[in-house]
């Protein structure tokens, strides 16, 4: 009875000492020599058998990727001057006010390559998450589940990079300043195994345990949204009314390939639904047809699948990149075929029934 009032002691004072800890965190002060994780979590090459395996996002097993490093490449920054445009920005001071910059990046890994956008409070939501992370990594709590590090690498000392001060971004030369200054630091941190493998980065690349398959064709868009149930266009599968009482959002991760789009539930890692391109695939972003605000609307055969995003840019940019990402690659599964056929006529290819 002693040591089991001992442990919740301890446990109490740990839980109301996080607060002061985190005040008086530096970053500068983080040891990354006890931060490396074993190597053996990535792979030359994920099976396709692995979409039968997937685990909640946060849980250490989860196997994302390859063995090749990952690259990211600042492509362009987009600036709007809108009013509309400020209404989701943060009071961090290395946000512009006057122009807010959106960062279009290119990322790298193996054989697959994507573009995601990502505004300045993103780095900083980022960056303190991270932050919060190292701290409890520290902190000896009993019996606490994280990953095996590596302690053959504990001798070396390596700091969690720095997120530099913005400032405002007003002159063409600043903007250049911190374009390089955010490449820097998400290249950085990307060859740091345990903050690459922390389950708000992968967030942040939008990257998961389906991205790099090879055997599901090439990466497309991903990322968590919010998804409204009902659509279904086959009969049984829908509530017979169409208002807000009749349906419910749910989170989850979305999944874009070149023949299909999927969505996955983040705290189990299951794939909930599938939906292939076909004849009747469209995209509507107008709120007459989403019937939500900063939504999307995906049709097919099967469904009607409406998404909801956070911005009205956020809702345009899926949208636009969804239907550029299907027309491009995926266009042989969207046009009629003889015999109504989801899929094209092929030659010489050996069948057997």
């Amino acid at each position: 009875m002693l040591h089991q009032n001992e442990g919740s002691s301890t446990l109490e004072l740990v839980a109301n000492d996080m607060t002061d800890i985190m005040e008086r965190l530096d970053t500068r002060d983080l040891d990354m020599g006890d931060g490396d994780y074993d190597s053996t979590d990535t792979a030359e090459h994920l099976p396709f058998s692995a979409v039968y395996h997937t685990v909640g996002f946060k849980e250490p097993e989860a196997k994302v990727f390859l063995t090749p490093p990952i690259t990211a490449k600042i492509l362009d920054v987009e600036r709007f001057t809108s009013a509309q445009d400020r209404f989701n920005l943060t009071t961090q001071r290395s946000v512009s006010k006057s122009m807010p910059a959106v960062y279009k990046i290119e990322l790298k890994h193996g054989e697959f390559t994507w573009t995601i956008k990502k505004k300045e409070k993103h780095f900083v939501d980022l960056h303190r998450d991270l932050r919060t992370y190292k701290t409890f990594m520290r902190i000896p709590l009993p019996k606490r589940s994280h990953t095996m590090i590596n302690r053959a690498t504990r001798s070396e000392v390596r700091q969690m990079p720095e997120l530099p001060r913005g400032e405002t971004l007003e002159r063409e030369g600043q903007v250049s300043s911190r374009r390089k200054q955010l490449e820097d630091y998400l290249n950085k941190l990307l060859k740091m195994p345990m903050y690459r493998n922390y389950h708000g980065t992968m967030e942040f690349i939008e990257v998961s345990q389906l991205s790099f398959i090879h055997d599901l064709g090439p990466k497309g868009l991903e990322g968590m949204v919010l998804k409204r149930s009902g659509g279904h266009r086959i009969p049984g599968l829908n509530c017979c009314g169409r208002s807000e009482i009749c349906y419910h959002w749910s989170k989850r991760w979305l999944v874009v390939k070149d023949s299909f789009l999927l969505y996955m539930k983040p705290d189990t890692g299951a794939i909930s639904f599938v939906m292939l391109f076909d004849k009747e695939f469209n995209i509507k972003m107008d709120s007459k047809d989403t019937e939500t605000r900063h939504g999307v609307r995906i049709d097919s055969l099967s469904r009607s699948l409406v998404l909801k995003c956070s911005s009205y840019r956020h809702a345009r940019w899926w949208g636009q990149s969804i239907e550029g990402f299907a027309k491009k690659l995926g266009s042989a599964f969207l046009t009629d075929h003889r015999f109504g056929s989801f899929a094209r006529q092929e030659e010489n290819i050996p069948a057997k029934w």
